[in-house]
């Protein structure tokens, strides 16, 4: 086993979106994340929104598969602070996230 500092991971984030006919429409795309140490996470306070925006800083580092809508034209959406906020301010994205992240610490935990 080696022992790594600052360790990175990519993993699927699936995103339920209502739709108006009562439908869910489901998108994904790839989140690169940094795994937290235990006293890392601890500081983190995920019952309010700016508990949250200071996890989702420490952990989210990028992305694959999103992209912006630019006058009809998908173009790749370069991760950036801007972009993450942006990305970050649509309720949907940001609780799958962080269910993704928690998910992958759940899986990590049982040996998965």
């Amino acid at each position: 086993m080696k022992i790594v500092k600052n360790r990175q991971f990519k993993a699927k984030v699936t995103v339920d979106f209502p739709a108006d006919d009562g439908a869910v429409e489901t998108q994904s795309f790839t989140a690169r994340f940094r795994a937290l140490s235990v006293p890392e996470i601890a500081e983190h306070k995920l019952l309010d929104t700016a508990g949250q925006d200071a996890f989702l800083k420490a952990v989210l580092i990028g992305w694959d598969g999103l992209t912006d809508d630019r006058d009809g034209e998908e173009v790749p959406l370069v991760f950036s602070p801007e972009a993450m906020t942006m990305v970050l301010s649509d309720l949907f994205v940001r609780r799958a996230v962080i269910d993704t992240y928690q998910a992958q610490l759940m899986g990590a935990k049982r040996g998965n």
